[in-house]
């Protein structure tokens, strides 16, 4: 099942259905965005100039796409392929990426990942700092 803050967020954007899709930078995730968020990245992207690098990204991220219902208690059906794919079971890790999206692990994937992220914690908030934030 959806965690709660989730199923608000769908809420306040008036979504019932979500888009399940390939990630990038991992094999081991999906994106999840919520219908109205799919819709307006899929129209910034279609503006872009198609160059090769931009039309394997639309077969990759769009074309992968499969718009899922949310049902009353909060569960989405992840499609098999996709599911299968990134070694999903009974078991899900749900994490908010942004304010546009989420992301589904297998929660060992997701693991190994924070382990990562933590080993190099200080080469990520340089890049921070020089972003500006």
């Amino acid at each position: 099942m959806m965690p709660k803050r989730f199923r608000d967020r769908l809420v306040a954007l008036g979504d019932k259905s979500v888009w399940i899709t390939n990630a990038l930078g991992s094999p081991n995730h999906l994106d999840v965005r919520p219908n109205s968020s799919f819709q307006e990245y899929f129209e910034r992207v279609s503006r872009l100039k198609n160059d090769p690098m931009i039309v394997d990204f639309k077969r990759y991220y769009f074309g992968s796409a499969i718009e899922v219902d949310v049902d009353a208690a909060g569960r989405i059906l992840v499609p098999a392929q996709l599911r299968n794919r990134c070694g999903l079971s009974d078991k899900i890790a749900f994490v908010g990426a942004d304010i546009g999206r989420f992301e589904l692990w297998n929660p060992a994937d997701l693991d190994t990942r924070f382990d990562e992220t933590a080993a190099n914690s200080a080469a990520h908030q340089a890049h921070l700092a020089d972003m500006g934030v």
